[in-house]
C-alpha cells in the first residue's frame, strides 16, 4: 500500500524514534503553543496524521493496509500503534487559514486511488470535475513527494507543494513531479465548503487517553 504522503509544509522537527518521545507531552506542547500544521507518524504500513489549527486539533486520520479511522477513534488507534511499534515523527508548520484544507482532505472520500498519472486523460478529468461541481482535492505523488490540487465547485482553487505553508496560485500540474513515470494520483471528494466546516475535536485529554490505551494493552 502507498502510505499517505502529504506535502511537507515548513519543516519544524523530526523524531526518528517515537519510543524516545513522550507523546502526550509532545501533543500538549503544540496545543499550548497554538501550533498550526500537522504531525506525520510513519509506522511502515500504518500512518497517522494529526492536524492542528491555532493549537486546536481539527482532524486526526489513521490508516493501515485494511482500515481507516477518523477523529477521536483515530487518535486512540494511533496511540495503540505507537505503544506497540516505533515510528518516525515529522512536524510541519502551515498557515493557520490553510490548516482546515488538510483537515477536510483527511475526512474526505477517496474516489480514485493510486492511478498512474501517465495514463491520465487530463481534459476528460477536468471536464468531469466541472460537470460534477467537484469539491475536494487531487493528490499527485511519488513515494517521496506530493502535491495537492484543491477544487471548489469544479474549478481549481490552488495547490500545495513541498516546503510551502499554504496555497499557491500556479496550477500547472505538468511540473517535474507529474512527469515521473511512477507518479500516481488520488481523487478525494469532500462536501461543499459551507457544509464541511472544520470544528476542533473537544474533550481530548492526552495523558488520560494515552493511559487508557496503555491499560488496554497491559491488562
Amino acid at each position: 500500500m502507498q502510505t499517505l504522503v502529504l506535502p511537507r509544509g515548513i519543516p519544524v522537527k523530526q523524531f526518528d524514534a517515537s519510543k524516545r518521545v513522550k507523546i502526550p507531552q509532545l501533543l500538549e506542547r503544540f496545543r499550548t503553543n497554538r501550533f498550526s500544521g500537522y504531525l506525520h507518524f510513519d509506522l511502515a504500513s500504518q500512518v497517522g496524521i494529526v492536524c492542528f489549527q491555532d493549537g486546536h486539533i481539527i482532524a486526526v486520520l489513521f490508516k493501515s493496509d485494511t482500515e481507516r479511522f477518523l477523529g477521536y477513534e483515530a487518535l486512540l488507534e494511533l496511540f495503540r500503534a505507537l505503544q506497540l511499534n516505533n515510528a518516525e515523527i515529522k512536524v510541519y508548520r502551515l498557515e493557520s487559514e490553510f490548516s482546515p484544507y488538510l483537515a477536510r482532505i483527511c475526512r474526505g472520500r477517496v474516489e480514485y486511488e493510486a492511478q498512474l498519472v501517465r495514463f491520465l486523460d487530463t481534459e476528460r478529468l477536468l471536464a468531469y470535475l466541472e460537470r460534477e461541481n467537484f469539491n475536494g482535492c487531487m493528490r499527485i505523488y511519488t513515494p517521496t513527494e506530493a502535491t495537492l490540487v484543491f477544487y471548489t465547485d469544479g474549478r481549481a482553487e490552488g495547490f500545495f507543494v513541498d516546503g510551502a505553508g499554504g496555497l499557491r496560485d500556479d496550477l500547472d500540474i505538468e511540473h517535474s513531479l507529474a512527469r515521473d513515470p511512477e507518479c500516481r494520483y488520488d481523487l478525494i471528494r469532500t462536501p461543499e465548503p459551507e457544509k464541511n466546516a472544520v470544528m476542533p475535536l473537544h474533550g481530548i485529554n492526552f495523558e488520560k487517553d494515552w493511559l487508557i490505551v496503555w491499560r488496554e494493552l497491559n491488562v
